[in-house]
């Protein structure tokens, strides 16, 4: 008796010792996230050196070998947990094929009369994946989202060309029908919802225009002897004509979309704006054609080269080596065109050095986790996650990833001069685990951050966390939200707000650490 009492005191002192060695190993690892181990790596990574990072450019692989550098400063294991012998152990090659338009031709035809327009000027291809020529009659459609509620337009547009306007009817009135139905969707959701109807009813192609702005183009400016700084849009910006898909991607069936300017749209349906203003999503409306025989000739030359650029990833095993978080940020953006740099500080240079530092206070915490923890910065998340793709589909045992954890664009309040506590946290609906960590590590180490919580069924948009999702793998992604700043050339290094950015990452720490230490410490 007297022995198993002793033995149980002696197995007591023992628990209380490892929790008191792992709680002052947390308290390390916290206490190395701070602003000065996060600013020198962020200005390095959007300093004009680097040239913006556009994937496969020289900037990127620049950025791509610092954050090898830093994985083998740290000691961290390659991809698949063995010892980096070179800087290159740490990158995952991902082939890509860029596609450029190198030519393109619009033209109207009437009863023998021919209406040519000009490239830049009247209209722009904004998406087109191959060689294209199209010839077809036109047809309006509204703002293309079918006619009525079931989104589906008539039998009788198939093999035409749609004319269509950006957005939805009511965007302005929040008292809309369109309001109701639309509002809650991004852009990019809307446009998928979009073509998804036209492709269901046979549309040939998109000439595609926006109600509010007459002439989406911008007029050419003599090059600047330095980069510039003017506030660009996404229509008059050369970086959004650039495209990029995987080597092995399959066969892109989207149907081109050429953006025209209001010129063009009167050529074909004089009364655009009436239409527009009396449309109804819920209610069925005759489709309106445009003047008899009125045909569009299409055309559209591509120019394809293949290349590659780098995932880098970093491995901290743990000593269940077949049960794996990962933790990653796209480190890429947009490059320069035409003398404008996008150094992207917040987009998302604050993601790569955020999941750095992460990497960093596990490993001078000294205690080896539970669970694998695999550290990743993504390539080509600009031109459509092809990085984080890549690696989920190449992956040997992607059943072995329990959590993703995303960081994009982490250090921003919108207005530098008046900073707030808000961030985003986008998580798997069904992972309440996610949601509650955080309030409870936010509260306990008084960290100050109002979190905004975004549960969402299956969060395959947005981000990187979009590749891990359509794997049914749980995620939870912080993001501090747009600002005037994004996508433009003044996305900077001084407009970080370094204590909303030190108190996300060390809520990352704390949710990763309760995560990675199973059981929680």
């Amino acid at each position: 008796m007297v022995k198993k009492l002793t033995l149980l005191c002696l197995t007591s002192a023992l628990c209380i010792n490892l929790i008191a060695q792992n709680n002052e190993a947390k308290t390390t690892g916290l206490q190395s996230i701070n602003q000065q181990e996060l600013s020198g790596p962020l200005e390095f990574l959007s300093s004009d050196l680097l040239e913006g990072r556009e994937a496969g450019t020289r900037g990127a692989f620049m950025a791509a070998y610092y954050l090898a550098s830093q994985f083998k400063t740290l000691g961290l294991t390659t991809l698949y947990q063995k010892p980096a012998a070179s800087l290159n152990d740490y990158l995952q090659k991902v082939q890509l094929i860029s596609e450029e338009v190198t030519g393109a031709s619009l033209s109207l035809t009437t009863e023998g009369s021919t209406i040519s327009f000009e490239e830049e000027i009247d209209f722009s291809p904004l998406k087109v994946s191959h060689n294209l020529s199209a010839h077809g009659e036109l047809f309006f459609g509204g703002y293309g989202l079918g006619e009525g509620p079931t989104n589906n337009f008539p039998e009788n547009v198939r093999g035409k060309i749609l004319v269509r306007a950006k957005g939805y009817p009511g965007a302005t009135d929040s008292t809309s029908t369109g309001h109701r139905l639309f509002s809650k969707l991004s852009t990019s959701e809307l446009d998928k919802k979009k073509n998804q109807a036209a492709r269901e009813a046979g549309i040939l192609a998109i000439l595609e225009f926006d109600p509010s702005l007459g002439t989406p183009f911008e007029g050419s400016t003599a090059q600047p002897e330095t980069y510039a700084e003017k506030e660009l849009t996404k229509y008059s910006s050369g970086i959004y004509k650039r495209k990029m898909r995987l080597a092995n991607s399959p066969i892109d069936t989207d149907l081109p979309v050429f953006t025209i300017t209001h010129r063009v749209v009167s050529a074909i349906e004089p009364n655009w704006k009436t239409i527009l203003e009396t449309r109804d999503p819920e209610k069925k409306v005759k489709t309106k054609n445009p003047e008899k025989n009125l045909t569009a000739n299409l055309s559209a030359s591509i120019k394809s080269k293949l290349f590659h650029c780098n995932n880098v990833v970093g491995c901290i095993e743990g000593k269940k080596t077949d049960e794996i978080i990962v933790v990653g940020a796209h480190y890429d953006h947009l490059g320069f065109y035409n003398g404008y740099l996008w150094n992207g500080a917040d987009d998302n240079g604050s993601g790569a050095v955020g999941m750095l530092a992460l990497a960093k206070a596990f490993i001078l915490s000294g205690i080896k986790p539970e669970r694998t923890l695999l550290f990743a910065a993504w390539t080509g998340e600009e031109r459509g996650l092809l990085g984080s793709s890549h690696f989920v589909e190449t992956f040997d045992h992607p059943e072995q990833i329990k959590y993703y954890h995303n960081y994009d664009m982490i250090g921003r309040s919108p207005d530098p001069l008046q900073p707030d506590s808000n961030v985003g946290f986008i998580y798997t609906e069904a992972w309440e685990e996610a949601k509650t960590l955080s309030m409870k590590n936010n509260q306990t180490y008084a960290l100050g951050l109002n979190l905004r919580f975004g549960p969402v069924k299956n969060p395959t948009g947005g981000s990187d966390n979009g590749s891990f999702a359509r794997k049914e793998i749980p995620i939870m992604w912080f993001h501090t939200g747009g600002h005037p700043d994004y996508h433009q050339p003044s996305d900077h290094v001084e407009k970080i707000d370094w204590e909303k950015m030190e108190a996300i990452v060390k809520l990352s720490f704390l949710n990763l650490w309760d995560l990675a230490m199973d059981p929680p410490q």
